[in-house]
């Protein structure tokens, strides 16, 4: 199943910060080749999108792994504003790739 997590933040991401964005889909994956790490930009800041995949099961037995683990990994993030985890049907970029 496709996972996508969004971190906001205020101020402009650092490669440390996607770094530690792959790190933590890393350890939720079930394919490495699968973890797709990009930012975004809009007037009220910036988005760090990690695009992954997991085993299919359902959506509620992971979102509470899945925020842990991002958590553990931004903790530190200057500028942290939230987190939105989504399930995408497709992601483009992961198929492509």
């Amino acid at each position: 199943m496709n996972v996508r997590v969004t971190i906001e933040v205020s101020t402009l991401p650092t490669s440390s910060n996607t770094d530690k964005l792959r790190s933590a889909a890393s350890e939720l994956t079930n394919n490495l080749k699968s973890i797709v790490v990009s930012t975004e930009e809009d007037s009220k800041g910036f988005s760090i999108i990690t695009n992954f995949t997991m085993k299919t099961t359902a959506e509620y037995k992971v979102v509470d792994r899945i925020s842990k683990e991002f958590k553990f990994w931004t903790f530190d993030f200057e500028g942290y504003r939230e987190m939105i985890i989504s399930f995408p049907t497709h992601i483009g970029r992961i198929a492509n790739e």
